[in-house]
């Protein structure tokens, strides 16, 4: 038996054990699937490191979105060129212009994930930390449960693509166009339903993701709502100041949740200025290509083709709007639980104190923004239809008196 001598034991040789290789490494934030089709489109430059900790500018995926710009070059190029026709009617005009808007759409997206990436780091690297101060008012935003109109919307975008690349394979081969121009509409199907689906999908799973800690915030304030009132009726000194504590700690939470959501906010407003007028425009053009189909062709293929896309164009502005209205909708819920926390308040520089968190709540406009030329809420969404009926009806003109 060796004796027991502190020297002994000081000088036993030290077993490195590293616990982390036999872990199992969980994602850092709750954005990860919607992270990883960001990545795969090349709308994202940035990956998480697991040994620094930290998010932070991937190399790989950098060369990633600069080739994403150069795959737009020569693709929308060619598909412009077959696009062309001999004749100068309407309908060619109208071609050229949704060519040449999703080309500068695309490449937009990708310069702008590049230009944006220190926003991207500072937001996902805000959250982490939020969510280990404040684990109670994170509960559950890794759930499957909250990701299902995620899944859902994924699921959307790869049906629409198929069907969309079948009847462009079908016309292609009935009237022998060639590969060439098989694989550059293949390509802007590719942008079309992933690449500009990006935005939009990220407004939803934050949408998810702000709201359930918009939810576990109103009920920590219900809960030492209840406690502050138990300690004014009994007289409790302890269940006053257990109340006092929380709503302090409360507090920096829903100012850190409020600069985080505008860390997205300032990170979304370029794109959704970018993708918003794309589908504007969109929407006009295939609504027009669906009527224009339907008089002209005795074919089934151009007008569900066609139609298609104009619910492609359209649904991502009204999912965004919802998913927009609804952070906002949460946050105010959270109003009336402070009004009545302060109104069990004595001592008067606390009251100023949550009529000054009041004050920021109110004013703190959740809903997503498009650099503050507009934002993206439902009133939005039927403006946009009203733009787009009334320019519908000017092309449908048009093409009558030719």
């Amino acid at each position: 038996m060796f004796s027991n001598n502190p020297m002994t034991l000081a000088d036993l040789p030290v077993i490195p054990i590293d616990l982390e290789s036999f872990a199992v490494r969980t994602y850092p934030t709750p954005f990860v699937h919607i992270e990883r089709w960001s990545m795969v489109w090349g709308c994202l430059p940035i990956s998480y490191s697991y040994q620094d900790c930290t998010w932070k500018l991937s190399p790989f995926l950098t060369i990633w979105v600069l080739c994403g710009i150069g795959f737009n070059v020569p693709c929308f190029y060619d598909c412009l060129m077959a696009s062309v026709g001999g004749d100068n009617s309407i309908t060619l005009y109208v071609m050229i212009l949704i060519v040449a808007v999703m080309s500068v759409s695309a490449v937009a997206m990708h310069v702008l994930s590049l230009v944006h990436y220190k926003k991207w780091v500072d937001f996902l690297n805000g959250w982490m930390k939020f969510e280990r101060r404040f684990p109670t008012l994170t509960a559950g935003v890794h759930s499957y449960r909250h990701t299902i109109p995620l899944y859902v919307s994924f699921f959307i975008c790869i049906v629409f693509f198929v069907v969309n690349i079948l009847n462009e394979l079908r016309f292609n081969l009935i009237n022998n166009d060639g590969i060439g121009r098989m694989l550059s509409l293949v390509y802007v199907y590719v942008i079309y339903s992933f690449t500009l689906s990006m935005p939009v999908l990220w407004v939803i799973m934050a949408s998810k993701v702000f709201t359930i800690c918009f939810i576990n915030i109103r009920k920590e304030l219900e809960c030492i709502l209840e406690c502050a009132k138990f300690g004014m009726d009994r007289s409790s000194g302890i269940q006053k100041c257990i109340a006092a504590g929380d709503i302090h700690l409360l507090k920096d939470a829903v100012l850190e949740l409020r600069r985080i959501i505008r860390a997205f906010k300032a990170i979304m407003g370029p794109f959704l200025l970018v993708i918003v007028p794309h589908h504007i425009i969109s929407l006009i053009c295939f609504l027009y290509w669906t009527l224009v189909s339907v008089l002209d062709y005795s074919d089934w293929y151009f007008p569900l083709s066609f139609g298609l896309l104009s619910i492609q164009a359209i649904a991502p502005i009204f999912c965004g709007a919802i998913y927009s209205e609804d952070i906002q909708i949460k946050k105010d819920s959270i109003i009336e639980p402070l009004l009545m926390l302060k109104g069990t308040m004595k001592d008067q520089e606390a009251k100023d104190r949550m009529s000054l968190l009041i004050d920021h709540v109110t004013r703190m406009d959740a809903q997503i923004e498009g650099q503050g030329f507009f934002i993206l809420n439902k009133s939005m969404a039927t403006t946009v239809v009203n733009t787009v009926v009334t320019y519908l009806v000017v092309l449908i003109q048009f093409y009558g008196s030719g």
